[in-house]
């Protein structure tokens, strides 16, 4: 009996666990894409008897963290459990470290489901939660991958980069006389991926032929507009680039003539790179972008710009948006990229998302 009775308590405490932790996960999805250079994370505050104390998460801009949504407002005596789906940190930047918290509120577990690894903060959350004798278990709960493009960015200091490119159904990239040839279900679904990047690239042909806003004019979503990178060598701009863009925008240039950066600094924020051969490195740009805080670039300037970034193997993922409608001229066809990255089977990464007549595709 008593066998029976400690293996159902250890059973209904796993069970809690994994509830808390799961819970942690739903809750790092509410803020996910609007905490700026920091990820999005999850915490649940219980007691010993598994009752939910407070819950938390990472606040918009990133600010405070989700620790500290969750323990600032509970006393300093009871015991607590804390459920967080990151490393805590440990370390004083613009905000207090979340282990001084944890240790105040008197938490004496931390279940978490990964390390932080960001060099400042990994294992230095855990190590000091031990030294503190606070027990720290580290389980990974869920398969969803929460923080794997901050993880890439921390680690290589370097955004993710993800490209989108929209194609018609013969692979032009261009049709002449039409700004756009996908429907408006696909137009809609590019402004949300602005919404879920923080910044956002494009060519110089694409700066200069297009004028694109580069904004997300998804309602209620203008605010998280990202931050725009343009590639522009020789500085050729246009009296409606003044109109369309702020001063925040950035623009990456090898420009010899000192009275035009003069002049445009006044508008714009420059960014000059030496070229090799003609060619802004695109290791550099995406240097650049990390050091001004950027961490998920979408890369959105047309064919040259995507074929600059694949050729030194910087693109995380592609997105491909087909048209069901045949261009009269294939202009500048994407067909020779498209199969090498597909190995010649583009069906296989159809992805199950309603855009009416069009299709998407993920590599």
């Amino acid at each position: 009996k008593n066998l029976w009775t400690k293996s159902m308590s250890q059973k209904l405490n796993n069970f809690h666990r994994k509830y808390f932790s799961e819970l942690a996960v739903s809750l790092a999805k509410i803020n996910m894409y609007t905490t700026g250079e920091n990820p999005s994370v999850g915490c649940v505050v219980t007691n010993f008897s598994n009752e939910i104390l407070s819950t938390g998460c990472t606040s918009a801009r990133g600010r405070p963290h989700a620790e500290y949504n969750a323990l600032v407002k509970l006393d300093n005596k009871s015991k607590k459990r804390v459920f967080v789906t990151l490393e805590p940190c440990n370390h004083f930047g613009k905000a207090p470290p979340c282990t001084s918290i944890i240790k105040k509120k008197n938490v004496k577990e931390v279940y978490c489901a990964s390390e932080d690894h960001n060099p400042i903060v990994k294992n230095k959350g855990f190590n000091f939660l031990n030294k503190n004798k606070i027990l720290v278990v580290r389980k990974k709960i869920t398969n969803q991958k929460l923080n794997n493009k901050y993880t890439y960015s921390v680690t290589t200091k370097k955004p993710y980069v993800t490209a989108k490119l929209a194609l018609t159904k013969n692979f032009s990239t261009i049709w002449k006389g039409k700004k756009y040839f996908t429907n408006s279900d696909s137009l809609k679904f590019s402004h949300l991926l602005r919404y879920t990047n923080d910044s956002i690239l494009v060519g110089k042909n694409t700066f200069l032929k297009d004028f694109p806003k580069l904004n997300c004019r998804l309602p209620g979503l203008f605010q998280f507009t990202p931050k725009i990178f343009i590639i522009n060598g020789n500085l050729t701009i246009k009296p409606k680039h003044l109109r369309l863009y702020t001063k925040k925008t950035t623009i990456f240039h090898s420009c010899e003539d000192t009275k035009k950066i003069s002049k445009y600094k006044k508008c714009f924020h420059l960014e000059k790179i030496k070229t090799t051969s003609g060619i802004i490195s695109p290791n550099e740009i995406l240097s650049r972008i990390y050091s001004l805080g950027s961490r998920r670039l979408l890369v959105e300037g047309g064919l040259k710009t995507l074929k600059l970034f694949e050729k030194s193997n910087l693109v995380n993922k592609y997105l491909l948006i087909r048209s069901n409608l045949n261009a009269p001229k294939v202009l500048s066809s994407a067909k020779s990229l498209i199969w090498s990255l597909c190995a010649n089977n583009l069906s296989r990464s159809k992805v199950d998302i309603n855009l009416s007549n069009d299709e998407l595709f993920s590599i």
